[in-house]
């Protein structure tokens, strides 16, 4: 719908699960063969679109700590979050939007807070027509694997019980979140809340059909 040319790429790894636990020398070994694996296609002037914020933010930004070489910066510097892309090169704005009233309560991930780029998503929301309300919200509790161990439970549902508070102190008609941990945690809030969609699946709710 924004004109833009998409094919998917064999590899589904960033080595983000490794690199979570500290699996370096695993994480290493995934990042080297993505990159060259990518970076002829960077080389073409491809760009590299991710949907998950910690496989972004891991291409973008660890990739650069694993690795060395022109090779990993052209593709770390051609890497976007869907959102990102979507937003930094304006493409939301010549999409054909149907009009809405609904408000949208966001959740962002911290991987993209860290580094300054959860604003992306927001403002291409905004730009389709919907209110947001971006929650000034901390780690769901989850953190990748972690709220998943049956140790950490009674911990990553403390934490979670402060987003949840913040969640319900929203005027948003729907959360919206685009973390796969995070949304499985707002999902799990009450037995009523059904897990969040993605800001791409909303803005693709936004798109009138051809």
């Amino acid at each position: 719908a924004a004109g833009v040319h998409g094919e998917l790429a064999e590899r589904t790894d960033s080595g983000r699960p490794a690199h979570s636990k500290g699996f370096l020398d695993k994480s290493r070994a995934t990042a080297s063969e993505n990159v060259a694996e990518l970076h002829p296609r960077v080389a073409d002037g491809w760009d590299v679109v991710l949907v998950e914020p910690s496989d972004a933010v891991m291409v973008q930004h660890d990739y650069r700590d694993l690795l060395s070489g022109e090779r990993v910066e052209a593709v770390a510097e051609s890497t976007y979050d869907v959102m990102e892309y979507l937003d930094t090169h304006r493409l939301v704005e010549d999409l054909d939007t149907r009009d809405t009233t609904e408000t949208l309560t966001y959740h962002g991930h911290c991987h993209q807070k860290s580094v300054k780029k959860d604003h992306h998503a927001v403002g291409a929301l905004r730009r389709a027509g919907y209110e947001v309300d971006p929650l000034d919200s901390g780690c769901c509790g989850m953190a990748g694997s972690f709220g998943y161990e049956a140790e950490h439970v009674s911990m990553s549902d403390a934490i979670g019980d402060v987003l949840f508070e913040q969640v319900e102190e929203s005027n948003g008609d729907r959360v919206v979140a685009p973390g796969a941990s995070c949304r499985t945690q707002l999902g799990d809030r009450d037995e009523d809340a059904e897990r969040p969609p993605t800001p791409i699946e909303m803005l693709a709710t936004a798109v009138r059909s051809a």
